[in-house]
């Protein structure tokens, strides 16, 4: 009796797992726009983002095969979900490396987190995606912090501001189907699909749309298009997947909320950029909304039963 006694609950274990999941996944998302950044300078956007896919493709495929994941590909039950997953978010990183040629990697970043308000207003209705008053405030608290920084002096926004705000409108949608696809079959298969897809719409796009970039340039870039490709597109997003499918979409986006502060952070120390005062100021409700949340969702304490 005893022994049952100190294993923790499964669900309890669930949540647990599904936390630790986004404090990693969120300390690589805050360096990406970073790495990204110094790939679309170099060799334009689409080139970029499909540089980098085809070396999370390639690892996903050896991954995919160590792992003896290729019976999935043949699960056509998930075929839905896996082609709905790789549109919204080909589409959603389109977006972002599009807007890094527009606006900073703080407002890419910021602007993202934004996801919270539009995964409430899309997904809050939802069984089991609602959000309480208390959060509700966290949520109303964060965003404008959001908004704060984004519009320190004027209401004015830039191109690359509106193109991650698109992004951030898909994000939760496209959380949704992956969440889904993932009671099918496994992160990888979802990673490696939805790589594998994108990368034929993203060859067209760059063809049509930006100059082709030289090897050497290429080349010069290879440390960020691995940071980003095996970084951003497999490890943090496994996490992420893995979060989905332990969490409320509604709880993962509020839990990842530090990490457009963190970006800051990160574009202060290594692009000598410091932050206006104003958006050191809209950082307190950010920090005070996340508390909320994290404190409100996190599990009670639940009463002993004999089951």
């Amino acid at each position: 009796m005893s022994h049952n006694r100190l294993s923790p609950p499964p669900v309890a274990a669930k949540t647990w797992q599904g936390e630790a999941f986004v404090f990693g996944l969120s300390l690589i998302e805050a360096a990406f726009p970073l790495f990204a950044m110094f790939t679309v300078t170099a060799l334009g956007a689409i080139h970029a983002y499909f540089y980098s896919l085809i070396i999370a493709t390639i690892l996903l495929a050896v991954w995919v095969v160590l792992r003896k994941k290729t019976s999935e590909l043949h699960f056509r039950h998930a075929y839905k979900n896996l082609a709905l997953t790789s549109l919204f978010i080909t589409t959603l990183f389109s977006l972002v490396f599009i807007a890094l040629q527009y606006t900073t990697p703080s407002h890419v970043m910021i602007i993202l987190f934004l996801q919270v308000l539009f995964s409430y207003l899309f997904l809050g209705r939802r069984s089991q995606e609602t959000l309480p008053k208390v959060h509700l405030a966290g949520v109303f608290l964060m965003t404008l912090g959001a908004m704060i920084i984004l519009f320190p002096s004027d209401l004015k926004i830039n191109p690359g501001d509106y193109l991650v705000l698109l992004a951030a409108m898909i994000a939760p949608i496209a959380n949704l189907y992956q969440k889904r696809a993932r009671q099918q079959v496994s992160s990888e298969t979802i990673l490696f699909v939805r790589s594998l897809i994108a990368l034929p719409f993203l060859y067209v796009l760059a063809l049509f749309l930006e100059p082709s970039p030289s090897w050497q340039a290429i080349q010069t870039q290879w440390l960020w298009l691995f940071l980003t490709g095996f970084l951003v597109f497999i490890v943090a997003k496994l996490m992420w997947i893995e979060a989905l499918h332990r969490l409320p979409i509604t709880k993962v986006n509020a839990l990842f909320a530090f990490s457009p502060l963190l970006t800051i952070l990160l574009v202060y120390l290594f692009l000598d950029q410091s932050p206006a005062w104003i958006q050191l100021f809209g950082a307190l409700p950010i920090v005070i909304g996340s508390i909320l949340l994290t404190r409100a969702i996190s599990p009670a304490p639940t009463q002993q039963n004999s089951n």
